[in-house]
């Protein structure tokens, strides 16, 4: 709210009033501001003077606080679907227990806010400040986190569902013992974060980094990891399940005794990454750079493996079949005691894929297609 507004001060039954007529209630202080079970379904307030309010158990569903100051609210127990806080300033406040079915939090601050236990769906929190909140226990499904500022959070033990998160900082967030599932993260850093043995299925990671995140045992089936950066990482024993790893970066990593059956490794990089015992049925390593990663005593059964760079790399002891090593380089890779079959390089079809009919004539051709 602006600091140059001048604010009336108005009693309780006059905005009661107000209300009952359905007017706009516009720069006004209320001077009684225990507004405990009682209705405001539906009203308007702009630049109003709210600041520790009580909204126990009021109903408040549909509200609009444009540009109010609500700091040290409680809102305990209120019915909250609908409600906007546009440009509001919520600090200190307290949600606990509320259901936010719907609530839109834009373009505000909602700094040290108390959000334990809520139950958030289709909940839109946008370009605003929730630094120093806690959401410990609490339940997000289809909601969406955009552009906030979420310095010093808690997200533990929280459930998260269907939802979309843009550029958030995690790597101080406590996120231990959160559930996250079918969630959104674009250029979200989670660098140095241990998410041992969590869940993470069915997300979607974009530009993330993940530098030095301990991830052993956690559980990140059909989820998507698109170009992140991995590196220090340790995903050891982990169940990825047609999970991508597309052009991400790798290298060095343990992932050894994990369950990869159907992961996507495509043009990605694995330099010396430790993937010794792991579940690699039909996984996808097409246009990796695998040099010098360590592949024993893997089930590599129908891999496709079609233009990797396997230079250096250790497949003792893995068990093959079908596994397709077209146009693959080998030069010092280890094949002992390997067991089953492979689809070798198909000349033909290696010429053809390297064929530019912008740089290469063909027999009867005058001029270069294009040119």
């Amino acid at each position: 709210m602006d600091k140059d507004v001048n604010l009336q001060p108005i009693d309780r039954d006059e905005l009661l009033d107000y209300h009952a007529h359905a007017q706009i209630l516009l720069q006004k202080a209320p001077t009684d501001r225990d507004f405990s079970g009682l209705s405001l379904k539906s009203g308007i307030y702009v630049q109003c003077d709210f600041s520790g309010s009580q909204f126990i158990g009021a109903n408040l569903d549909e509200v609009c606080f444009l540009k109010c100051d609500l700091r040290g609210s409680k809102f305990t127990s209120a019915q909250l679907k609908g409600t906007r806080f546009v440009e509001c300033t919520l600090d200190e406040s307290d949600f606990q227990d509320c259901d936010l079915t719907q609530t839109q939090f834009v373009s505000g601050t909602a700094q040290s806010c108390q959000f334990q236990g809520v139950q958030c769906s289709q909940t839109v929190f946008a370009t605003t400040d929730i630094s120093g909140s806690r959401l410990d226990q609490a339940t997000f499904s289809r909601c969406s986190i955009l552009e906030c500022s979420i310095d010093d959070i808690s997200l533990a033990d929280t459930v998260f569902s269907g939802m979309i998160i843009t550029s958030a900082d995690l790597k101080d967030i406590d996120m231990s013992g959160a559930h996250v599932d079918n969630v959104v993260f674009a250029d979200a850093d989670f660098s140095g974060k241990d998410m041992s043995g969590q869940h993470w299925q069915k997300c979607t990671i974009h530009k993330g980094k993940l530098n030095n995140v301990s991830l052993d045992r956690a559980s990140l089936d059909g989820s998507v990891f698109s170009e992140c950066d991995f590196s220090g990482a340790s995903l050891e024993q982990v169940s990825a399940q047609m999970t991508c790893f597309t052009k991400s970066k790798l290298d060095g990593v343990s992932m050894a005794g994990s369950n990869l059956t159907m992961a996507n490794f495509a043009a990605s990089s694995l330099k010396g990454t430790r993937l010794n015992q792991s579940q690699l049925y039909a996984s996808a390593f097409l246009e990796a750079d695998c040099k010098g990663a360590q592949f024993e005593r893997c089930n590599l059964a129908q891999a496709e493996m079609s233009h990797a760079d396997l230079s250096g790399a250790n497949l003792a002891g893995s068990a093959f079949s079908n596994t397709k090593l077209h146009a693959a380089k080998r030069d010092g890779a280890l094949f002992q005691a390997v067991s089953g079959n492979i689809i070798d390089t198909d000349q033909n079809r290696a010429i053809g894929e390297l064929y530019r009919p912008d740089r290469v004539l063909l027999d009867g051709e005058t001029q270069r297609k294009g040119g």
